[in-house]
């Protein structure tokens, strides 16, 4: 009996061995496009740990079931829920305590939000794949909440783990020319990226307020239009209607 456990031991043992030895030489032979466990970020929910539940973000706690979510094959779908918890984050009013009471209405172009690159980098470490992410991110901290080194980190980051990917470096390029004071050369880069199909619609809405707030009421317009006819999201269906009305009452062409 004691000898077939023994044998029986030595046997799984011999089998255990095999697999790690495999597995390390498959991981050795091929490219995998996800960063390891290591690099994903667990601690998301400390951010929103000052809030009770119901004000926290869909999926902002992060940690165990991110890990959970990967361990079951689940990565994409575990991507999804995070990025619905940026979208519900940056996508609603702030409320700052500073002694008392204090809130910032966000409306794409207000409020502080902190915990925004960290968000987007969970996203992207969950699945590289979703390059919406990265732009939609870069896009919202360089130029809406001026955190422009925040967004060439996000961008870098991308660059790394999908160099083919030319949009990645478009928009860098506008960032270093806002750094710089460019705006010219920034606009140009901003035209471009507007004209791709994946290209956000908070990229196109950076845009067009770019040009209202340069005098160009015209092409203001023209891109607010366009955002109203494509965008299915009722939040900037809503701002582009608002936008239109009062971008032809400048431009003297009635609503």
């Amino acid at each position: 009996m004691v000898r077939r456990r023994f044998l029986a031991e030595l046997f799984l043992g011999l089998v255990a061995g095999s697999v790690v030895l495999l597995s390390a030489q498959i991981h050795s032979r091929f490219y995998f496009p996800f960063p390891a466990f290591t690099q994903l970020v667990y601690d998301v929910g400390e951010e929103f740990s000052h809030r009770v539940s119901y004000e926290r973000p869909l999926g902002s706690a992060g940690g165990f079931r991110d890990f959970a979510g990967l361990l079951f094959g689940l990565r994409r779908l575990t991507a999804d829920v995070a990025w619905l918890s940026v979208l519900q984050y940056y996508g609603s009013r702030e409320k700052v305590h500073e002694g008392g009471e204090k809130e910032h209405h966000h409306d794409y172009a207000g409020g502080d939000y902190p915990a925004l690159k960290k968000m987007v980098l969970r996203v992207i470490r969950l699945d590289p794949s979703l390059t919406y992410a990265y732009l939609y991110g870069a896009g919202a901290l360089a130029f809406n909440l001026n955190r422009s080194q925040e967004a060439v980190e996000i961008l870098e980051e991308g660059i790394q783990s999908q160099p083919k990917y030319w949009r990645f470096q478009l928009y860098l390029g506008a960032i270093l020319y806002k750094q710089r004071g460019q705006f010219d050369s920034m606009i140009r880069l901003l035209e471009n990226a507007v004209t791709a199909p994946d290209c956000p619609t908070i990229v196109k809405s950076i845009l067009a307020n770019i040009y209202k707030s340069r005098g160009n009421f015209a092409r203001a317009l023209e891109i607010w239009i366009g955002v109203y006819e494509e965008s299915k999201d009722p939040v900037y269906v809503d701002q582009a209607k608002k936008q239109i009305a009062d971008l032809k009452s400048r431009l003297g062409l009635g609503i």
